[in-house]
């Protein structure tokens, strides 16, 4: 019986920064796993990565540059000394993946955005109005675009403030976590915001369009016209899409786009009040908050319908994505089949807004009901951004003030 080759390992670096980088199976590709103290909630564990060769050389000499960096950056850490990239790092491991889906992505996006502005070594504690500033310039100038990167003068287009505006927000939330985050030596990642009282700039005139009755109609008699090619069990079929059964339910309800594509069967609750509810789950509202809310009759008639074509239990997804039953329909093919569907009806799209119109159009028809019950049943989680982003202002109510003014007197 032939004697088991002994794997190969090197370990460098004291604990907690050892590095050790050994073979999978003896003469196989070579690994390094590092110790992470900041996993499962300061508990610490290893992560590990394959290195993709075979030479031993080359991986001691990587090992002890690793280590090196992880035992500087944890001395740089004892003595208040932080990176952006550190900030970055634990904000994306802690905070990121408490968001949406979508919010992940953005956090990605303005990540390499701001890394590439401001410099992967910066001090965060060092970003200065100048640099505030020159970015506002350079990215509503188009100048440098999305991700950062610099963008050449023919394909230069101004981007709208409400674009920056987010970034910068974004930024100083990010560090105003970081003041509130305790490293795993017990001290706060960041001792003060550098960019609090930084001006950002809004939009003056934003761009916040509502969909009318009229409109909603007009695309809901030429909705079921638009088809979509599922490809299911290794099958290609071309059916009806979802479009109507979810203008329905925006309009009914006046939830988010993100959040309808993303129910699930078990959401349903078809027995409880008098045409059913629908739990609208915390992992896929934006603002993390789970609701019950009952529907209304056109809202009801719709969820009949997709369980008509579609019946589904548990967890499996209401609007199943075309290429992967077992996925949710992304919003992005969503609103390509809005915009098409605006098409057959002979509309133009509204500047500024697809899908989002139907959510101010729910929420400015209800102006006569109490502000925190169409709060609670729209997904807002307060009244002030219902009432200074969504609701607007329309000919027929403020008629109604003109005319139906009271009087005030004297009092004798």
């Amino acid at each position: 019986k032939m004697a088991r080759r002994k794997r190969w390992s090197y370990s460098a670096g004291e604990r907690p920064h050892t590095v050790v980088v050994e073979e999978r199976e003896a003469g196989g590709t070579l690994r390094v796993r590092a110790w992470d103290a900041t996993r499962r909630g300061g508990k610490g564990g290893w992560v590990r990565r394959s290195l993709g060769h075979r030479d031993r050389e080359a991986a001691k000499t990587y090992a002890l540059e690793q280590a090196a960096k992880l035992s500087k950056g944890d001395a740089d850490l004892r003595q208040g000394k932080v990176t952006l990239t550190q900030v970055f790092a634990l904000y994306k491991r802690h905070r990121t993946p408490r968001k949406s889906l979508k919010e992940q992505e953005a956090d990605a996006r303005r990540t390499e955005l701001w890394t590439r502005v401001l410099g992967s070594e910066k001090d965060p504690h060092k970003v200065f109005l100048s640099e505030w500033e020159r970015f506002i310039d350079s990215r509503t100038s188009g100048e440098i675009d999305a991700r950062g990167k610099a963008v050449s003068e023919t394909k230069r287009a101004k981007i709208r403030t409400r674009s920056v505006e987010a970034d910068l927000k974004w930024l100083r939330w990010m560090f105003n976590w970081a003041m509130k985050w305790r490293t795993a030596q017990g001290q706060y990642l960041m001792r003060e915001n550098p960019v609090r009282g930084y001006e950002i700039p809004t939009e003056k005139n934003p761009l916040r369009p509502v969909a009318s009755t009229d409109r909603y109609e007009a695309i809901r008699r030429v909705s079921d016209q638009q088809q979509m090619e599922i490809r299911w069990n290794g099958k290609r079929e071309a059916q009806r899409s979802y479009l109507s059964e979810l203008l329905d339910i925006v309009n009914g309800t006046g939830r988010r786009i993100s959040a309808v594509c993303q129910l699930r069967y078990e959401d349903l609750r078809l027995s409880e009040g008098p045409y059913g509810s629908v739990r609208w789950p915390a992992d896929t509202d934006k603002e993390g908050r789970e609701s019950c809310v009952p529907i209304n009759p056109s809202v009801r008639h719709a969820l009949d319908r997709v369980l008509i074509d579609r019946a589904g239990i548990g967890s499996a997804p209401l609007f199943p994505k075309p290429t992967d039953r077992a996925l949710p329909l992304t919003t992005y093919l969503a609103s390509k089949w809005l915009i098409e569907g605006e098409k057959l009806a002979g509309l133009d799209t509204q500047k500024g807004s697809l899908w989002h119109a139907y959510r101010r159009k729910w929420v400015t028809e209800r102006k006569h009901l109490p502000d925190v019950d169409v709060a609670a049943a729209g997904g807002w989680k307060d009244t002030q951004s219902l009432k200074t982003a969504y609701q607007q202002a329309d000919t027929a109510t403020m008629l109604r003030v003109v005319l139906e003014a009271g009087e005030l007197r004297e009092v004798r």
